[in-house]
């Protein structure tokens, strides 16, 4: 079966990391396509949903609204937090930095690196780096 991926972490819309893939999640799950994965309540899309300051319910109807990114980004801009440049940039250098912390993070870090095909690697350091290979945009 083949998997459906949403965009790469790393692709930004409006200066922030991740929002086209929080796109892409939220009208995969509208389709039943997340497997009950509950997006809007875990990881980087809890994490730029609270940044952004829209309720995760909310992006979801608007993402399955519009077709177009650049109107998603309207009604976040419209709707959401007043961010500054700076701002953005520094939660993205956040994000893109994010790593396993502890030892319990790491053991399930390399537990999941290991399912993706990836055992003994040691490039493959940070969570968007994880997305990537497991997601077969990083070789």
């Amino acid at each position: 079966m083949h998997r459906l991926h949403p965009r790469s972490p790393y692709e930004k819309l409006g200066g922030y990391v991740h929002l086209p893939r929080l796109i892409d999640k939220a009208r995969l799950h509208r389709k039943g396509l997340l497997d009950g994965y509950n997006y809007k309540t875990v990881g980087f899309d809890k994490h730029l949903l609270a940044f952004l300051k829209v309720d995760g319910d909310a992006f979801e109807e608007i993402a399955n609204q519009f077709d177009d990114d650049e109107a998603i980004l309207a009604w976040v801009r419209k709707n959401g937090a007043r961010n500054s440049a700076e701002a953005i940039e520094q939660w993205n250098h956040a994000m893109i930095s994010r790593h396993p912390d502890t030892a319990a993070k790491k053991a399930r870090f390399l537990h999941f690196l290991k399912e993706a095909g990836g055992d003994g690697r040691k490039d493959i350091r940070t969570y968007f780096d994880l997305i990537q290979f497991d997601e077969g945009r990083l070789k």
